[in-house]
């Protein structure tokens, strides 16, 4: 036997639906805001306002014509910076992060040491997982170094 769908029935399943849906979004939205706070770049406007300067600074490195390797572990960071020849770059003060990718509570920032010629490490204690190893010259020619790693 077949029952007749009436009114009743049609509204007990539309509030089923929107309370589901309803529900469903509002779990989703409370997780969202208790995992990810929201922008996590500071200034990310200004950041593209200056862009061209962004991009004179890089062509500006690129004719220097130096090269750095990255080696990026939990206990260190250890860059090779070399000039176009190939020899050791010497004398130079680094500094850096090691920025996590979705909080900036986690960024362990870096202070570089020359340990032979052209070798420069930074000790530190880093969990597992992707990173992104940022170094930068204080002083003489502008020189920036940006490394992707992943932690076991």
């Amino acid at each position: 036997m077949i029952k007749r769908i009436t009114g009743r029935h049609v509204l007990l399943m539309l509030i089923a639906f929107f309370g589901l849906t309803i529900t469903v979004n509002a779990i989703f939205i409370t997780q969202a805001f208790r995992t990810f706070r929201g922008e996590d770049v500071p200034r990310s406007y200004m950041q593209g306002v200056a862009y061209n300067d962004t991009l004179d600074a890089r062509a500006a490195q690129a004719e220097l014509g130096w090269t750095a390797s990255a080696d990026v572990s939990q206990t260190e960071a250890v860059l090779i910076l070399s000039h176009a020849t190939g020899a050791p770059l010497t004398g130079r003060v680094l500094t850096g992060s090691l920025r996590h990718p979705a909080d900036a509570n986690l960024d362990i920032m870096l202070n570089f040491a020359e340990t032979e010629p052209g070798r420069y490490v930074a000790t530190y204690s880093a969990p597992p997982g992707n990173w992104r190893l940022m170094a930068q010259t204080q002083e003489g020619p502008a020189f920036e170094i940006e490394h992707a790693a992943w932690l076991r």
